[in-house]
């Protein structure tokens, strides 16, 4: 890594139970050191739902440090398995992923020629992360990803 320190950038609940694993994923899929964490309860529903106008501000600019300070080249966007902030099923927290809110985010702050990798993750019941695959015709598939060791 040259002595550089890489960053990614991690969208998610605020529930600690979660972060390790996306911060695990996160490294190893992209080769960072450190992984930005922007948390606020129920988080997929606020931008799904563009509802919060003071969250999504907030949200917006945290990736502006993440991104225009850091360097943050990858972007994980995670729901997760009983959420206390947004309580409603799997299958209906998949369909609120918001990879177009963020990635409208990003353009609005001018890092849309950056090359910026968005990735939607699901955090099961063991806290473990699955990759989230939405099709053109709307079909979510979802694959649990393989850890020598279980997330911190």
């Amino acid at each position: 890594m040259d002595g550089l320190k890489t960053y990614a950038t991690a969208i998610l609940c605020m529930d600690g139970a979660y972060t390790g694993g996306v911060r695990k994923n996160m490294k190893r899929r992209y080769g960072v050191e450190y992984v930005d964490i922007i948390p606020q309860p129920g988080i997929v529903k606020i931008l799904a739902e563009s509802i919060n106008l003071p969250r999504l501000e907030l949200i917006k600019e945290m990736i502006n440090i993440s991104v225009g300070g850091h360097g943050s080249r990858a972007i994980a966007i995670a729901a997760h398995h009983n959420c206390l902030g947004n309580p409603i099923p799997k299958e209906k927290q998949l369909k609120q992923l918001p990879r177009k809110t963020v990635e409208k985010m990003i353009k609005d702050l001018g890092f849309d020629q950056l090359g910026i990798k968005t990735t939607l993750l699901w955090l099961n019941e063991c806290h473990l992360p699955e990759e989230v695959h939405i099709s053109p015709n709307g079909r979510i598939f979802s694959r649990e990803l393989v850890f020598i060791e279980k997330p911190d």
